[in-house]
């Protein structure tokens, strides 16, 4: 069963399911959502738990894999009177022509995206020159300990119910795409706000100095 079928399956219940850890991790939501500016796209928008942190003045456009997902986000966005488009998309196949968005957000995707590599190229492909890349992310922890007492146990149950890899260094692929403005660590790790620019050329595809 792929990630998407198991989302679908929950998605009516993701946010009952998620409420315990809200105290957590809203607050790094909304922290996240304060940097963007300008034309946004948010990439696994999920249910929504971000759009009320959205200031009027961000045109905004998210997308998720999981149609039943964009609907219950879509119902959020029209209860907040929040003026976006929503669509079913996937980060690893964006339909958006390069260079559309001045700001791409990312709130606890790369933990479960297939290809990490082929999503952060995406971000990369539609973020126009200079623009914001804004990822919180579940991530490795900066703890052996802690990976191997908490992360490691959760990794198999995590894997088999929503496809997610809790053990995933998402940071050091943002690092090596993108120009990094700001790195908050949370918890030791587990969780990353990471606050970075597309560069002028690809750090990636630099040409050859002649």
């Amino acid at each position: 069963m792929s990630f998407r079928e198991k989302y679908s399956r929950i998605a009516r219940h993701y946010e009952t399911l998620e409420k315990p850890l809200d105290r957590f991790f809203c607050p790094l939501r909304k922290k996240a959502v304060s940097f963007a500016e300008g034309r946004t796209l948010e990439v696994g928008v999920g249910v929504g738990k971000t759009l009320r942190y959205y200031p009027k003045d961000v045109e905004l456009c998210a997308v998720d894999a999981v149609p039943e997902a964009i609907e219950i986000a879509r119902e959020k966005a029209r209860r907040l009177n929040l003026n976006a488009c929503f669509e079913v998309a996937d980060v690893e196949k964006l339909p958006f022509p390069d260079n559309s968005f001045d700001t791409v957000l990312s709130s606890f995707i790369f933990c479960t995206v297939p290809n990490p590599e082929r999503g952060m190229r995406e971000i990369l492909r539609v973020l126009k020159p200079g623009g914001r890349a804004i990822f919180l992310e579940h991530t490795k922890s900066d703890s052996i300990l802690l990976d191997y007492l908490f992360l490691l146990p959760l990794k198999l149950p995590l894997r088999l119910l929503l496809d997610d890899d809790p053990l995933r260094e998402t940071h050091k692929l943002v690092s090596k795409h993108f120009e990094i403005e700001r790195e908050e660590r949370y918890y030791r790790g587990i969780v990353r706000l990471i606050v970075a620019r597309k560069p002028s050329e690809s750090k990636t595809f630099k040409a050859p100095s002649p």
